[in-house]
């Protein structure tokens, strides 16, 4: 059972008032009562879930299908085999998965990691992978904000003698930080996907995009 966690209000107002301390010291783990900049995205993205359950990109640990959707609804992949993640596939372009296996598509904070001369072929296998009525959700931040998150990210974690997901992966020549707001549209209004929403949160600096699929 997708479990659509919900943030108290005064949770809520906490986050907003202490967002530039999240936003340089919570990327991963929250502090202090506070949500990590992680756990508001992917609390917000199982809102819109809904069925059966694609994390694309899923990341160490398999984390939003463990914490949020539940082994029995969810499915996490990755090309890369961070600890935690079961399934590794270095092609997304030619997934494992029956025509129309699943209910909800995610990508959460991964679609300018997608390399640029992929991005088309992939999103046509994520298409291919909905059922009809089926819904893509993904998450993209600004492509200022994303980019200087992500320096900041990785000098932190290093001062710490830790690496973020991007250097312990290693970004290829084709990869962004972000997806331009432009480029992903076009992809998620490319037939069968329809694009119908559109969700501003961290302040207007992150926004969640959603896609249907056509019947």
């Amino acid at each position: 059972m997708i479990k659509k966690k919900r943030r108290p209000i005064i949770g809520k107002i906490a986050d907003v008032i202490a967002f530039p301390i999240r936003a340089l010291f919570m990327e991963t783990e929250g502090k202090f009562g506070l949500s990590s900049l992680r756990s508001e995205r992917m609390r917000i993205v199982a809102q819109y879930c809904t069925g059966r359950v694609l994390d694309i990109g899923c990341g160490p640990g398999n984390i939003f299908i463990k914490q949020y959707i539940g082994d029995s609804d969810g499915t996490g992949i990755d090309l890369f085999p961070y600890v935690g993640v079961e399934n590794v596939f270095e092609d997304m372009t030619n997934l494992p998965f029956k025509d129309c296996s699943f209910d909800t598509l995610t990508l959460i904070a991964v679609g300018g990691h997608i390399p640029k001369s992929k991005r088309s072929a992939e999103f046509c296998e994520f298409a291919r992978l909905l059922k009809p009525g089926g819904i893509l959700i993904m998450t993209e931040g600004e492509p200022i904000t994303q980019y200087l998150v992500h320096k900041w990210s990785n000098f932190y974690l290093r001062l710490q003698g830790k690496l973020d997901m991007d250097s312990e992966r290693g970004m290829e020549e084709e990869e962004e930080y972000c997806m331009p707001r432009k480029e992903l549209l076009s992809y998620l209004n490319s037939p069968p996907l329809k694009f119908v929403k559109r969700h501003r949160f961290m302040l207007g600096l992150n926004n969640v995009y959603i896609a249907r699929k056509n019947v």
